[in-house]
């Protein structure tokens, strides 16, 4: 043993030069010195990892069906969440883990949102307090609003998180009189599917029979006119262009075929609906099951707030008129074409003749892509502003113009992005941007179930045979080495 500086390598500070060749020699010692170097290298690396991933960190959702990823219109909610919102789950202990999950990546997405599990066996005060009378409730409150739901869905939970944060109610009324489309009617045909994805976005629905109130109601929000069969009368086109000059929204789904009178009206505002039937002989349509050149696809959007989650999403249109935008110079007004055909269609000026013959694009028909829809926005008249009661700030009035119905109907409401572009349409009604989105689609759940003799023979392979077997090959690789 000898002393030393202490600045030298502390193993000669200990041992003579030749007994720090010989310690060296060793294969033992160098092995383990390896051993000991790659031990520090992998929990550096480790601990690296693990301080980037805490300053920068992001989820994958590597499952199938994308089981964690929260769509887009809850990602949207969240984000601009004003108030704080708690669920509060009152699930048996050790039930309802997809429900947990779920809410662990809401809790992910906002700081202004929480979660708590009640055992109602457990905590039967704080059951009787929220009204609790069976399992599986689960309660959506903010401030001093509250929602009950029972069933655990994406949906379910957004609609409810929608509710008890938004103030006020705004009111849909859908004009009836006219043979329109009816959001009472639950059958094909019927557009409950649209009531329904409404009052779960937190409006009122009502109708209006505008000959018999005499005017558009004061706390319309927004006015529907939707697959009219039969002309309006004189002075209720009088009673719907008032509304719009004073700034109201509205928004109208024509159907091929008739006239309402209406679409003489919209021309003042540079919308042209056209007397026509679009046909579509892509075969696109065919893919979805909707096949026929009367049932044109969109696949193309113009570039405006309704459409800007419909990139890659289809849409399509049973039966449908063209309706084009153009301002003609006038500044009091701008416009864009929403949805688009593909260049394998025409507006067809003979709507008869999709009842048979054969179908082809005659000299003067206009060629796709086709404009099925536009949004337009109207500078409110400066004399009109002072007769709206419900809104004296509002400048503006916003239109939607559809050259179909159907589209939005029972049958078709669920279909690629049809419901979702109705819903988009709305939310741009309403100023509510923000709703604009993706709404979601349940996820299938397939957890794997073992059985008994599964799991035993797992955790016989997992945590006792593979670890012996590390364990036996390491003690034969290190008897050889010696």
């Amino acid at each position: 043993m000898l002393g030393c500086d202490p600045w030298d390598r502390p193993l000669r500070c200990v041992f003579k030069g030749g007994d720090m060749k010989a310690l060296w020699s060793k294969r033992s010692l160098k092995y383990g010195s390896n051993t000991f170097l790659l031990i520090v290298i992998v929990l550096t690396v480790v601990a690296m990892v693990n301080f980037v991933s805490t300053k920068h960190h992001h989820r994958f959702d590597l499952t199938k069906g994308k089981l964690y990823s929260l769509a887009d219109q809850t990602v949207q909610v969240l984000k601009n969440l004003k108030k704080d919102v708690k669920v509060i789950a009152f699930y048996r202990e050790g039930s309802g883990q997809e429900l947990r999950d779920r809410l662990q990546e809401y809790d992910y997405r906002s700081d202004r949102f929480s979660f708590e599990f009640v055992d109602p066996d457990k905590n039967p005060e704080k059951a009787k307090l929220y009204g609790i009378r069976s399992y599986k409730t689960i309660v959506v409150q903010s401030g001093t609003k509250e929602e009950k739901i029972r069933e655990d869905s994406e949906k379910e939970l957004t609609n409810a998180i929608l509710k008890v944060t938004r103030e006020g109610n705004k009111v849909i009324y859908f004009v009836e009189g006219h043979g329109e489309n009816r959001t009472d009617d639950s059958g094909k045909e019927g557009y409950s599917y649209v009531k329904k994805g409404l009052e779960d976005a937190n409006y009122d629905v009502k109708t209006v029979l505008l000959a018999q109130e005499g005017k558009v109601p004061e706390d319309c929000a927004i006015l529907v006119v939707s697959g009219a069969q039969r002309a309006f009368l004189s002075n209720e086109i009088e009673m719907i262009e008032t509304y719009i000059k004073q700034g109201g929204d509205a928004f109208f789904l024509f159907d091929p075929g008739g006239d309402t009178g209406l679409e003489d009206m919209l021309k003042t505002w540079g919308i042209e609906v056209g007397r026509d039937v679009v046909v579509d002989v892509s075969g696109i349509g065919r893919l979805f099951g909707i096949g026929g050149v009367g049932v044109p696809i969109a696949g193309e959007y113009g570039a405006h707030p309704i459409t800007e989650k419909h990139k890659g999403v289809m849409t399509f249109y049973p039966l449908a008129r063209s309706v084009s935008f153009e301002a003609n110079g006038r500044t009091d007004i701008s416009g864009t074409e929403l949805a688009k055909t593909s260049s394998s269609s025409w507006a067809e000026s003979d709507p008869n003749v999709l009842k048979g013959g054969e179908v082809r694009r005659d000299a003067g028909e206009k060629g796709g892509p086709i404009s099925l829809s536009v949004a337009v926005t109207v500078e409110a008249n400066a004399e009109a502003k002072g007769a709206s009661e419900e809104d004296p700030e509002k400048k503006q009035a916003r239109l939607v113009v559809f050259g179909d119905s159907d589209f939005a109907k029972n049958r078709y409401f669920p279909q690629q992005g049809n419901g979702d572009l109705f819903l988009n349409c709305i939310s741009w009604l309403a100023e509510e941007e923000e709703l604009i989105s993706i709404r979601p689609k349940e996820a299938g759940f397939n957890p794997i179930n073992l059985t008994k003799a599964q799991g035993r023979n797992l955790f016989l392979f997992s945590v006792i045979l593979l670890p012996l077997a590390v364990i036996v090959a390491g003690t034969v690789v290190y008897v050889k080495r010696r």
